[in-house]
């Protein structure tokens, strides 16, 4: 049985767990207009940019700048201090339920960035209802809901995604019988290392290298518990190779399904 996984692979120590932001204010009403994508090809920042606005005041940006993917998005109740994630539940369309995703809290506490950037925007490009949720931080709490149209067009997101080398349709997750994970920090919670990755942390970039960082991870498992067709959805910080790092430790590595 094939699975499609998505792990948090930390590089150092320290590392920070994800978190519920607390959500006082009622459900903000719902936009009345359908929003479309406006694409921008920004040339002179090596640039490919996708963003739409809606009247609740959230802004969600697709980009692919220097080769690296970003999903964005702001205009957010602000995240707590001192709380460097947030999870967001992500629903597009009327049928099912909301995906909850670890996104990273951003300089400006209102922003965020999706830890697992293609994955959601593929969600993002079917159109329809979309509905944003804050969950509540406490069993029983409000919780925040955003609920916009947006018109059922991928185009604008297809070509952010294609700039970077991500395809609009990922064939592991076509082949795969259980896809797991969120973002969240380690692995999935019914999957355990039996060999764990040990990277060597890699060399310093104009004479700087990062204190603590991390890599975000999505693999196929075998049943041999090998890790197969291993791409890096996001890393932080950027620029420091610490997603080919993590990569070249897994040949190694064992899952214990």
């Amino acid at each position: 049985m094939l699975r499609s996984i998505s792990a948090v692979l930390f590089l150092c120590l320290s590392s920070s767990a994800a978190w519920a932001q607390e959500a006082s204010q009622p459900p903000a009403p719902g936009d009345s207009a359908r929003e479309d994508w406006t694409l921008a090809r920004l040339p002179e920042h090596d640039a490919v940019v996708a963003a739409i606005g809606f009247t609740s005041g959230l802004n969600l940006i697709a980009r692919c700048q220097g080769g690296v993917y970003d999903l964005m998005i702001n205009g957010l109740p602000d995240a707590p201090k001192n709380q460097p994630t947030r999870e967001l539940g992500i629903q597009v369309g009327d049928e099912g339920e909301s995906k909850t995703t670890v996104w990273t809290v951003g300089s400006q506490r209102t922003m965020a960035f999706s830890r697992i950037p293609a994955l959601v925007a593929r969600d993002l490009a079917e159109g329809g209802k979309l509905q944003v949720v804050i969950p509540a931080d406490r069993p029983g709490g409000p919780r925040t809901r955003y609920v916009m149209d947006v018109e059922p067009s991928s185009q604008a997101i297809a070509e952010t995604l294609t700039a970077c080398g991500r395809p609009v349709i990922d064939p592991r997750e076509e082949r795969a019988d259980q896809i797991e994970g969120n973002g969240q920090d380690g692995l999935p919670a019914a999957v355990m290392w039996r060999t764990m990755p040990r990277p060597t942390f890699p060399e310093s970039v104009r004479g700087r290298s990062p204190r603590m960082g991390y890599v975000v991870l999505s693999c196929v498992a075998e049943d041999d518990g090998g890790l197969t067709e291993c791409v890096t959805e996001s890393e932080q910080p950027p620029g420091y190779h610490l997603g080919l790092a993590v990569q070249r430790s897994l040949p190694r590595a064992r899952l214990k399904l």
